[in-house]
C-alpha cells in the first residue's frame, strides 16, 4: 500500500497551526465531541485504491487513487461559517499545493447546538515512492 498519511498530515497541521494562521486550533485524525478543542481540524483518509491497470504481474502496487476529507468543527456559531471556511481555504491551498484536486465543499452542518461542521473531499493519484538517499519522494498527479 502506498501511504502518504503522514506527508499530508503534517503538512495540514504546518498550514493550520503557523503563527498567522490558527495556532490554537487542533489538527488530527479523530474526532471526539467530548475532549475536542476548537476550531477542530480532522483529517481522514477516505480511500486508497489501487489502480489495478498499473500493478506489475506479481501484483506489485505502482499507483493508487488517494481521497482525503478534512473536517473543521467550531463552536462559535456566529463566526462558524466565516471561521470554518477561512480555515477550509487554507487547507485546500496546501492540499491542491501537493497536487490535490478538490473534489466537494460542504456548507456548515449544525451537529449540536454549539458545534458547527464543514468539509471538503480532495483526490490525487499517487505514484510508489522513489528513495534518494535519505529522502522519500512521491510522485503525485491530478486526476
Amino acid at each position: 500500500m502506498i501511504d502518504i498519511q503522514p506527508t499530508i498530515v503534517d503538512a495540514i497541521f504546518n498550514a493550520v497551526k503557523a503563527p498567522n494562521a490558527y495556532p490554537d486550533a487542533d489538527v488530527t485524525t479523530g474526532f471526539d465531541m467530548k475532549t475536542a478543542v476548537f476550531p477542530c481540524v480532522v483529517i481522514e483518509e477516505v480511500n486508497n485504491a489501487p489502480l489495478r491497470s498499473t500493478d506489475t504481474d506479481d501484483c506489485a502496487e505502482n499507483y493508487t487513487r488517494l481521497v482525503y476529507e478534512v473536517s473543521v468543527y467550531t463552536d462559535n456559531l456566529d463566526k462558524s461559517k466565516s471561521e470554518g471556511r477561512k480555515i477550509l481555504n487554507l487547507v485546500d491551498e496546501t492540499m491542491q499545493g501537493m497536487k490535490f484536486r478538490r473534489v466537494r465543499t460542504n456548507q456548515p452542518l449544525h451537529i449540536s447546538r454549539s458545534v458547527s461542521r464543514q468539509y471538503a473531499r480532495w483526490e490525487v493519484v499517487v505514484g510508489k515512492p522513489i528513495i534518494d538517499g535519505d529522502r522519500v519522494i512521491y510522485q503525485m498527479y491530478r486526476r
